[in-house]
């Protein structure tokens, strides 16, 4: 084959097309394509990850001048091209559809080899990154005390939807920043193009440019530049979730767990040989401009954060604590240029509010000093320049709020303060996370996170006890959550931004279409349940939606329709549950600063009285109220703690389940028959586990799932199906030039 032949193919997957002779091949053996599918996937194939329109690839499958149906022949070449590629519209693999604008190829692409110059690199890395190589248990270099998580994320990612379910508040962290610069964005070129099933967890460039690092589900990689050429790294581990790279770009520093003990830091040489573990515990690292030391996070935090932040030697050695902030937390802790300050994102949560800012900590004074507070701005993308800027993540102004984009300010190293205007760096849908910078300040490295919420279901029994495969009940766009069932067992209620604003839908779970209820302009909480009897919605209504300290309306509507009534008015509410026929009565919980207060009340005339009063810890409550109207459970969200606390409202002394081997909890939901309970775990950050734990406290997984956002179950009330919520991501890396 000549150079030129060769140059002319592309693969994917199993996959080669030949654009040179118009074959495309599985395996070596030839698949038979028609030539518009197969002009099809070369215009597809021109621009990987990129959404390519109707329009133009109808320019480029028919002339001028022809006349044909064009939306059926298209999609009639879509097809053909998916049964070709052995996937649907349904579950894309490689081919996505972008709902009335046109396509994207979504597959990882291998492009040819660019020049013979990099053959000598890419031997030593054939080499030298071996799978198999890596040990999935080593001797420790040294000790710390135990950690445990929050409630939310997954170490590559800020808090984009967090899901914090029990039985299921949803907290939308969406938020709105005003544009602050007329700047030019950089350029901006994609590097990956791994689909939703193996999303991009985490990635890191190199300080020489050279290799891209990144891990998903499968291991981690090793990208030569150059060449495009992939080795695998770390083959056999699947959870690693944070990657970053010592200065002399010869070796990385890994965070992943080995269960079931906690997270913990290694060193891993692009050259070879085993990972050498560093710390027992500690993520979200950054070593110093000259590779002496290492500043790190500790503590129960959620994701990529933490509640302590620790200072040791490169080898592990000397460990000490800096600060610990318990009440809030610390997110990527980064090295000034002259190694002098620490920069990190700090955060606090109440029931009511939220609040981050910028911190910098002089180490040589001890002194600490605010550079930056705004709501808007986000956890999980941070970085200090070479040249002296701080690069931070902001989210957009509506309608673009599901997004958030980069941020450079300079600071004076020697006040450690913002100097001039923030410039606006990057511009793009999705979460901008995880940044990395090479030395020379020229290539700075993201991940691009687009997160979505779905239903599915599944039929359980307690028996085992087993849950058969999930299927996907909702396929729009927009973020679903269950949250009950109708008294027919027939369909899911659920709450849906898919038009835009919160509202309440429900569909059956025979059908692909679902129906909205509760139709009328009222801002409504992303909370919806049914009355004992199925035949009311309750949902609850802000007085002020900044502030839900303030009144909350709890409403209720008949559920075939109907003008909506006031059931109570209270502050702060948060959760709201009810019992089932025959019990006849509803909870709700308010989030104070210092204690969580559970009230009952009738759900039509309300009248509400206090039961129980949970006091505050370093993390919040989730709890629900038992089908059968006796009971309340209650965990705390994320934390270390294994417990279940068991409130009676029958007279019953309060009494605790001890769950063996998990912790991170962040959803809790009775059974339908109140013998037992659905609750959530994900003590590392990256695996969802739901349980089915019984009323002695054994616990038994029936499902996994490898995302970071929370899952719940909400049972029907015949207890044959649970309705689950489930999370896809879309989350890919990016490089930013001119900057």
């Amino acid at each position: 084959m000549s150079a030129n032949s060769s140059s002319r193919i592309i693969r994917f997957s199993t996959f080669e097309i030949n654009l040179h002779t118009g074959e495309l091949r599985q395996r070596g053996q030839k698949v038979k394509l028609q030539e518009q599918p197969l002009q099809l996937l070369a215009a597809l194939l021109e621009r990987p990850g990129e959404l390519v329109t109707r329009e133009e690839l109808r320019g480029k499958l028919w002339p001028a001048d022809t006349f044909v149906d064009f939306d059926h022949g298209l999609n009639a070449a879509i097809k053909r091209l998916r049964d070709a590629l052995g996937e649907s519209a349904e579950r894309p693999v490689f081919v996505e559809t972008v709902a009335r604008r046109g396509y994207r190829f979504i597959g990882n692409v291998e492009k040819p080899a660019a020049t013979l110059s990099a053959l000598s690199d890419l031997k030593r890395l054939e080499q030298d990154t071996e799978p198999g190589r890596i040990p999935t248990k080593v001797q420790p270099t040294s000790t710390s005390d135990p950690w445990t998580r929050k409630r939310q994320f997954v170490g590559a990612l800020l808090a984009i939807v967090v899901l914090a379910g029990m039985g299921g508040g949803w907290f939308l962290w969406r938020r709105a920043v005003e544009s602050r610069s007329s700047q030019v964005p950089a350029t901006l070129r994609r590097l990956t193009t791994n689909a939703s099933e193996i999303w991009i967890i985490a990635s890191a460039i190199s300080p020489d440019g050279k290799y891209l690092a990144y891990s998903d589900k499968t291991g981690a990689y090793l990208r030569l530049r150059s060449t495009d050429e992939v080795r695998p790294l770390l083959a056999k581990v699947s959870d690693i979730t944070f990657l970053g790279w010592f200065p002399d770009s010869s070796q990385l520093l890994v965070s992943w767990t080995i269960p079931p003990a906690r997270k913990s830091l290694w060193a891993v040489s692009i050259l070879g040989g085993n990972a050498r573990q560093i710390s027992d515990e500690g993520w979200s690292a950054s070593v110093s401009p000259d590779g002496s030391r290492i500043v790190f996070l500790k503590g129960a935090g959620f994701g990529e954060t933490g509640q302590e932040i620790w200072l040791m030697r490169a080898n592990g050695a000397d460990q000490r604590k800096l600060m610990s902030f318990p009440e809030g937390g610390f997110a990527l802790p980064v090295w000034s240029p002259d190694e002098r300050w620490i920069a990190y994102v700090k955060f606090k949560s109440g029931p009511n509010t939220y609040e981050s800012w910028i911190e910098l900590f002089n180490l040589e004074q001890g002194t600490k000093t605010v550079v930056l507070s705004d709501p808007h701005l986000e956890t999980w993308g941070f970085l200090w320049l070479p040249d002296g800027r701080l690069v931070y993540a902001m989210d957009e102004p509506p309608p673009s709020h599901y997004s958030s984009n980069f941020w450079a300010a300079r600071i004076d190293l020697s006040t450690g303060r913002f100097v001039g205007t923030p410039a606006r760096i990057t511009s793009g849908d999705g979460f901008a996370v995880k940044p990395s910078v090479t030395a020379d300040g020229k290539h700075l490295v993201f991940n691009r996170a687009k997160p979505q919420a779905d239903v599915y279901v599944s039929e359980f029994s307690a028996k085992g006890p087993r849950l058969s495969t999930p299927h996907r009940l909702t396929f729009d766009e927009g973020d679903d959550l269950p949250f009950d069932w109708t008294p027919d067992n027939k369909a899911v209620l659920f709450i849906s931004n898919r038009t835009g604003t919160t509202n309440i839908f429900r569909q059956r779970i025979d059908e692909a279409s679902a129906e909205m209820l509760v139709v009328d302009q009222e801002k409504k909480s992303a909370i919806c349940r049914l009355s004992p009897d199925g035949s009311q919605i309750l949902y609850s209504v802000p007085t002020n939606p900044s502030d839900n300290s303030q009144p909350v309306r709890l409403m209720r509507a008949p559920i075939n329709g109907g003008p909506p009534q006031i059931v109570l008015e209270a502050p702060a509410i948060g959760n709201f549950e009810c019992s089932h026929a025959p019990a006849a009565i509803c909870a709700f919980g308010q989030e104070n600063p210092k204690d969580l207060v559970i009230s009952v009340f009738d759900p039509a005339i309300g009248k509400p009285h206090e039961v129980a009063k949970l006091q505050k810890q370093t993390t919040d409550w989730g709890w629900g109220l038992s089908p059968d109207g006796t009971s309340i459970a209650a965990i705390t969200f994320g934390a270390a703690d294994n417990r279940i606390r068991m409130l009676s409202l029958s007279g019953q002394t309060t009494r605790e389940l001890i769950l063996k081997n998990w912790t991170g909890f962040n959803s809790i939901d009775w059974s339908a028959d109140s013998k037992g309970l659905f609750v959530s775990s994900n003590p590392a950050g990256l695996r969802q586990s739901l349980l089915y734990v019984d009323l002695a406290g054994n616990a038994h997984q029936i499902w996994e799932v490898n995302h970071f956002g929370s899952t719940w179950a909400i049972p029907s009330r015949n207890g044959k199906y649970v309705a689950i919520l489930a999370s896809t991501l879309d989350s890919n890396v990016w490089m930013a030039e001119n900057f």
